[in-house]
């Protein structure tokens, strides 16, 4: 996966690059929550939450 908002992609595991990928997509001034991220990704709220806690661009507003 080849993107412009990662700049290191070498540490992200398959599913944390899942979750990036589709939170960057969010539009701006819009937010999803994590359940509805876990949905579309077939997980836990709960995993999509533990992905995000480690996010590369810190605390991410799209995402309450």
């Amino acid at each position: 996966m080849t993107s412009s908002f990662i700049d290191d992609e070498s540490s992200l595991t398959p599913f944390r690059k899942k979750v990036y990928k589709l939170v960057h997509q969010i539009p701006k001034g819009k937010v999803r929550s994590y359940g509805s991220i876990a949905k579309e990704l077939q997980t836990s709220a709960r995993a999509v939450g533990t992905a995000m806690g480690s996010n590369p661009w810190g605390p991410c507003d799209k995402v309450p």
